[in-house]
Parts: structure tokens; sequence; C-alpha cells
């Protein structure tokens, strides 16, 4: 197509030098040559640049690596102590029960692979209930199951290398919006979080 088009718009320009040198051209042909210029650069203006890139192609150059959840988070973590975190359950407003019912459970946090290299599967596993979401997209919110047993709004999304996990209750219930922190303390996965500077740090070990 691209070699069609170039002998065109030689043939045309041809014809234009041909004139304006005053050599006598018959008018049907001039008129004939007006058409191919006009074709050609039709022909021309609708074909691709090698250049072009498809909307896949510049999706994938501008992805970041925040849309991919770094390799050291996948696998099995367990609690295994906490640093001030009664403390900051009682800044949140959470009554004594609860804060005992928490203090005392188990807590077991799973992230594992999917096809899609940009998702992930989550789990947080606890004595008094389990919660999972499938299929989770950082940046991207859903609606899920909180361990309060009500509907949340919930993202994951990645800054710096930490990972943010927020959530926002969708029903009445003594649930309150949160935002947890999780990143690397050396072996650690340590999750932070805090409101009206109070700092609770839960740390994770991993297993698998």
């Amino acid at each position: 197509m691209h070699t069609t088009t170039s002998i065109l718009l030689l043939l045309a320009t041809a014809t234009v030098i041909f004139c304006t040198e005053g050599v006598a051209v018959n008018p049907a042909a001039a008129a004939s040559s007006q058409a191919v210029i006009a074709a050609a650069a039709a022909t021309a203006s609708n074909l691709p640049t090698h250049y072009e890139q498809s909307p896949a192609s510049r999706d994938r150059i501008t992805r970041g690596t925040n849309d991919m959840l770094p390799e050291r988070f996948f696998g099995n973590f367990e609690l295994d102590h906490s640093e001030n975190f009664d403390e900051y359950m009682t800044a949140k407003g959470y009554g004594w029960f609860t804060r005992k019912m928490v203090a005392f459970a188990t807590f077991k946090k799973v992230f594992a692979k999917t096809k899609s290299p940009n998702t992930f599967d989550y789990s947080n596993l606890t004595s008094k209930k389990d919660v999972f979401y499938k299929n989770v997209s950082l940046g991207k919110s859903f609606t899920g199951e909180g361990l309060d047993s009500t509907k949340h709004e919930i993202t994951f999304s990645l800054k710096n290398g930490h990972l943010f996990e927020h959530h926002k209750p969708l029903e009445e219930g003594e649930a309150k919006e949160e935002t947890y922190e999780y990143y690397f303390d050396g072996d650690w996965l340590l999750q932070k979080m805090s409101y009206n500077g109070v700092e609770g740090r839960r740390y994770y070990k991993k297993t698998q």
C-alpha cells in the first residue's frame, strides 16, 4: 500500500512540474492529474505511520509497577505480636468487649497469586471469622464483607512499596473507616494503623 501511494505521488508531482515549466498539457490529463493528487493525499492520510501504537500497547507501556503487588508480599503470614494496638482501638472508640475479642483472636493473612499478574487473592483468617477477596486490583474499589459481617467499600493501593488497605463501612454497625498500612521491617510484615496521633502496630511472621 505504501509503494502504490508513493508512485501516485511521484506521478502527480511530475505533472505539476511539467505544467509549471510551460509544457503543453492536455486539459483532460491535467484534470486527471488533479484527481490523482487528491486520491493519493486521501490514501496517504488514511495510512497508519510506522510509529503508531495500539491502545493496548500504550497501556502496557504506561502501566507502572504500582499496578502489581510486589513479590515479597505473596505468602502466608501469622500474627506474632502487637504494639499499642489496644490504645489505638480505644482511640477509635471501640468498646471493651470488641477490643478484648480482637486481642485474643488469632490472625493470619494470605496473599495469593492469580492467573493475571495485575490481580491477587487476599484472605484474612481469624479464629472468629474469615473473609476472602478474589481478584483484587490495586487502586480499584470493590464491595466486600468485613470482619464485622457488614458490607465495606474496600480499596487496596500501593505507594513507595507500601501496601494500603482501606475500608469504608456501607452499613450501620460498630465498624469504623480504617486504613491499614503494610510494609516489611526486616523479616516482619508490619501492619500499621493510626488515629489522632495514636499508632498501633501488628507484626506478622511469614510461615510459607
